[in-house]
């Protein structure tokens, strides 16, 4: 059983309902006392307003108006919700992050927890330093541009790994004229990439699957996890022209034997890593590539393994196809990783 007070405009006083279901016409009320209830008839029900409450029950708390009509209160929402319905350009990432730092301010107040409920109405504020892409995976790629002089302007190009959209983001300011986005995931590309006109985000598809695009791509950029870059490399050579460019994240922890991976999923010894990066550009080359040269990734990964950056060219006279298709039938037979492959 719970019980609800129900507030009459023109009076005072504060009636209790008592239910354990739903509220109904024929039901009573009573005014409360210190001594005795005094029986009075119910409102009528198209002149109660609806109030949201937490209780759990059956019934909701209501207050009579004057308009003879039911109004529903607005619901809260999370403060990281309500940042992202207002603040598009950022992604959940960032919006969360700014939240725990002290930078999001509601009413003028900081709140320090993403999921604090705050009203429709509420004014929400983020100081915080502008980021130049909408995560971080973008500083990493314009490292890749920047010191492996990477032709972007004016090309077409195929981002797979897509996620929150860095890489796109990063491609789209570096002149690329239009980025496929591809990514097995759906529902994390921030609204920023979704909406831009110059991209087609692909979402749930695995690129190792997939078999065309509307058209070829001059550009091939890969920020892939849980599987090896070699065995998504025949997708990647379809999609292409004879003449394009591969940049690819390398992540040793995907690529290195099960026995090289430290606890926490992370590599630490350098002879992993240069390994790792051995026989990724020969896998890679042996698909018609050369490897114009690769570089350590500016940022570590999430866990903290230290990542590379690879950039090859495919030339039409470099292509090698039954070398090719017996490395990757061998991948595919007996797994490049510790990674389920399958």
């Amino acid at each position: 059983m719970a019980q609800l007070i129900l507030k009459l405009p023109i009076s005072l006083y504060s009636f209790s309902f008592v239910s354990s279901r739903s509220v109904s016409s024929s039901s009573s009320l009573f005014f409360s006392s210190s001594k005795m209830l005094y029986p009075l008839p119910p409102p009528p029900i198209s002149s109660v307003k609806w109030l949201d409450t937490h209780m759990h029950c059956g019934v909701r708390c209501f207050t009579a108006v004057k308009s003879g009509k039911i109004q529903p209160q607005k619901k809260k929402k999370r403060l990281d919700e309500i940042c992202l319905e207002r603040f598009q350009q950022y992604s959940r990432t960032f919006i969360q992050s700014w939240i725990l730092q002290g930078k999001v301010f509601v009413d003028g107040k900081v709140v320090y927890k993403a999921g604090t409920p705050i009203p429709d109405k509420a004014v929400v504020e983020i100081k915080a330093e502008v980021p130049k892409y909408v995560c971080r995976a973008g500083h990493k790629l314009e490292a890749a541009i920047e010191q492996l002089g990477v032709d972007v302007m004016g090309k077409v190009a195929l981002d797979s790994g897509l996620s929150t959209g860095g890489f796109t983001d990063c491609l789209l300011q570096y002149g690329a004229s239009f980025v496929y986005g591809v990514d097995v995931g759906y529902g994390q590309v921030a609204e920023k990439i979704r909406q831009n006109e110059q991209v087609s985000v692909i979402e749930r598809t695995n690129l190792r699957y997939l078999s065309e695009l509307p058209q070829k791509v001059d550009l091939v950029t890969l920020d892939l996890s849980f599987i090896s870059i070699l065995l998504v490399m025949p997708a990647v050579v379809s999609m292409m022209k004879e003449e394009a460019t591969l940049v690819t994240l390398i992540k040793p922890q995907f690529e290195a034997r099960r026995s090289q991976v430290g606890s926490g999923g992370i590599v630490r010894d350098p002879a992993v890593h240069q390994e790792v990066l051995d026989k990724i550009i020969k896998g890679v080359e042996n698909y018609g590539f050369s490897c114009k040269g690769w570089i350590e990734s500016p940022l570590k990964g999430v866990e903290g393994n230290i990542e590379f950056l690879a950039c090859f060219c495919r030339t039409a006279e470099n292509a090698d196809p039954s070398k090719a298709e017996k490395q990757h039938e061998d991948l595919a037979s007996n797994g490049s990783s510790h990674i389920d492959l399958q």
